[in-house]
């Protein structure tokens, strides 16, 4: 009798365990910790990178609120460049998961420096954009759907013949991906370190905590499920690649665990023609732009020059 409720108790204890930890990895898509704008610098500091005010300093900077169809505001800048080009061009510049639109300027700067109007927000619950219990990350589901309805409003900012492109890191990378093919006149699509799917994501998230898919990766997906109606099974950019007509480049450093390097093979075998890749050496997750700035902007520079965008 002790021995059985022993085991009954091992068992109980080792059940509720699998719930906690799948429910706190549930909750740290949903929830994550965003960082402020101070984080966001430090870090751009830490790695080296653009100091985000001298980027913008002596720059006109439009702020705009874009009211999504689920309620809330997403708010952004539209930054002028001071160069003068043929043609008005600008790029949607979309951060990725616990970031915010001041992180986007290290690309920013190459773009401003090639003509480009830069058009930074934050996603759903991230930075300055509205928080609270309807604005939980989905990891590019909801974003995307958010990013077509903020890509068709700014458009009021600039001329009817404005060159407009996209460009995304990490999570930013694959909403780019999903809503790129939803958006009709965009020229060009730019992706960086993106996932494939996020189950791919999910189960290499664990590999780097060291836990089995199952009973965590099981448990946790069903509580997205149940919780928010998220299935991260529907959240494939791998599928929607296809449908991108548009030149598209796609960056990865070639030492990213987090989103695993081989992802972006298979989102760039997805796509039909019209592509470039170039993979950072010893970059890892969302670090190539840091690691390598200005073989980043000779890449990008090569990619607009080739398809007659820069």
């Amino acid at each position: 009798m002790v021995a059985i409720i022993i085991v009954a108790s091992v068992i109980a204890l080792l059940a509720i365990l699998t719930y906690l930890v799948s429910n706190l990895f549930a909750e740290m898509v949903a929830h994550p910790k965003v960082m402020s704008k101070q984080q966001c610098y430090d870090q751009m500091k830490e790695h080296n990178s653009v100091n985000p005010d001298e980027v913008v300093a002596g720059l006109k900077q439009e702020p705009f609120t874009y009211h999504s169809q689920f309620g809330y505001d997403l708010r952004g800048f539209v930054v002028r460049t001071d160069k003068a080009t043929d043609r008005q061009k600008a790029v949607i510049l979309c951060h990725g998961y616990t970031g915010a639109h001041y992180l986007m300027l290290a690309y920013g700067k190459h773009y401003l420096d090639m003509g480009f109007d830069l058009v930074l927000y934050d996603h759903r619950g991230h930075g300055i954009s509205d928080r609270g219990p309807n604005t939980y990350c989905t990891m590019s589901s909801l974003e995307a759907v958010d990013l077509v309805g903020l890509a068709k409003y700014v458009k009021r900012f600039f001329k009817d013949n404005c060159i407009f492109g996209l460009h995304g890191e990490s999570m930013g990378s694959a909403t780019v991906m999903q809503a790129a093919p939803q958006l009709k006149d965009i020229a060009f699509v730019v992706e960086d370190c993106g996932f494939s799917s996020m189950r791919g994501q999910m189960e290499a998230s664990l590999r780097n905590f060291h836990l089995p898919n199952f009973p965590y990766l099981t448990l946790g997906s069903a509580i997205l499920k149940h919780r928010y109606n998220l299935d991260i099974d529907t959240v494939r950019p791998v599928d929607c690649v296809k449908d991108i007509q548009v030149p598209m480049l796609f960056c990865h450093g070639d030492n990213d665990h987090f989103v695993p390097t081989a992802m972006v093979y298979d989102v760039y075998n997805a796509k039909l023609d019209k592509k470039e890749i170039h993979l950072f050496k010893g970059s890892e997750h969302a670090q190539s732009i840091r690691d390598h700035f200005e073989e980043y902007k000779d890449v990008l520079k090569d990619f607009l020059t080739k398809y007659e965008i820069g």
